[in-house]
């Protein structure tokens, strides 16, 4: 069976949306390896677009001050590839007349530069007057063939989240019938409050934080189907905003030689909100450990990326339960936070990542604000015992207000 045939077959099952095999267009190349076998993507963060004055110290010079570091950032190190992973805006501040301005200067870095991006969506960017649903389409409209966010996965908000999608990443040689090499896959870990609704007594609706079941039956199809057409082990990488439950407790285990970054907070994992008592949602740490052992059961997963606990950004060695069926350990990581919206003074910045297409290692590190480098680790077999030199901890310089 084609696997386009077998992909339709899939959704219907499964509710997903079938997708293109090659690329986002018939007369689209699609993403591919560099002719050195590199494929280097750049992680941002929990940008926090939006913040007026009075919520942040900055207001809306903050914002220029982020997309000034994305600048930055994309001009000292031009990515294949950049991610934006969740928490772009700080929609609870945002009316709806002002969203897809906001969405314009923060893709302004990459469109002026012709980066290709694909988004995650955090808790941020879900709230009563602001629809992640919308936000994928209009990055889809304004990005054209730069903008690879998508939703795959049909359902309610409530049930899927929105940025539900795999990114193909193909073979550096030119020409027709090109090879899949890798995948990149996003998921939407949900949270925030419910689009234009309110309760009986007019307070906004709580949603669940953890990627959805529905989610994770279309994940584990998906791989089921590359399986069964490919007959052969497609080596990939997640991202997902907040943090798997994997990583709980993890900071007082936290080596900062073996698992080099800061690690200035108790990590916000996925399914933590609900379980802090809201009225309106009833989600569980069990609930949202579905999408764990779908993770821990991907062979060829290389690692998984997420944000949201600002005041971190090291990786850790997850060592796979017996029962999960993975075939390694997992490297779990946390980028940088690079918003000047949102809480903390750490020094902002941006993940760096470096994925060879021959090879199942990454290359990774922090590039700061200045410029400077932080906890480059190799991903590899033996990360985890590795041994590297601790980070200092250091702090953006006040930005004077107005500015």
């Amino acid at each position: 069976m084609k696997r386009e045939h077998l992909l339709w077959l899939l959704a219907i099952t499964a509710g997903a949306a079938p997708v293109m095999q090659f690329g986002q267009g018939d007369d689209f190349d699609g993403l591919r390896f560099g002719v050195d076998g590199t494929f280097n993507i750049t992680i941002f963060e929990d940008l926090h677009f939006g913040e007026p004055e009075g919520v942040s110290q900055y207001g809306p010079s903050g914002d220029n001050k982020t997309t000034k570091i994305i600048s930055s950032i994309l001009d000292n190190a031009p990515p294949s590839f950049a991610v934006l992973n969740g928490d772009l805006l700080s929609c609870e501040y945002i009316t709806p007349d002002r969203v897809n301005a906001t969405i314009d200067q923060l893709l302004e870095p990459f469109k002026t530069r012709n980066v290709p991006w694909g988004s995650t969506y955090g808790p941020h960017d879900m709230t009563s007057t602001c629809s992640t649903r919308a936000m994928a389409a209009y990055e889809q409209k304004t990005g054209g063939q730069l903008a690879w966010t998508q939703d795959m996965v049909q359902g309610e908000y409530e049930e899927t989240g929105t940025s539900n999608y795999y990114v193909p990443i193909y073979g550096s040689t030119r020409g027709g019938n090109p090879n899949l090499v890798m995948l990149l896959w996003f998921f939407d870990s949900r949270g925030g409050k419910a689009f234009g609704k309110t309760s009986a007594d007019g307070i906004d609706v709580q949603l669940e934080d953890w990627v959805g079941q529905k989610v994770v039956d279309w994940f584990n199809l998906e791989k089921m189907a590359m399986a069964q057409q490919f007959k052969r082990v497609i080596p990939s990488v997640a991202f997902v905003h907040t943090p798997v439950y994997a990583m709980k407790n993890s900071t007082q285990r936290i080596d900062p030689n073996t698992s080099p970054g800061i690690n200035e907070e108790a990590v916000v994992y996925q399914g933590m909100a609900c379980e802090s008592g809201s009225k309106t949602c009833h989600g569980n740490e069990r609930a949202a450990s579905s999408f764990m052992q779908a993770l821990g059961s991907t062979q060829g997963l290389m690692a998984v990326f997420s944000g949201h606990s600002h005041g971190n950004d090291w990786c850790m060695s997850w060592t796979v339960d017996d029962n999960v069926g993975g075939e390694n350990d997992i490297p779990l990581c946390f980028g940088r936070w690079t918003g000047y919206g949102g809480y903390g003074t750490w020094a902002r910045g941006a993940r760096q990542i470096v994925l060879r297409e021959n090879t199942k290692e990454i290359d990774t590190w922090i590039t700061l604000e200045d410029g400077n480098i932080s906890g480059h680790v190799m991903l590899n077999a033996t990360f985890g015992t590795d041994e590297y030199s601790a980070v200092d901890v250091t702090k953006s310089p006040p930005l004077p207000p107005h500015t």
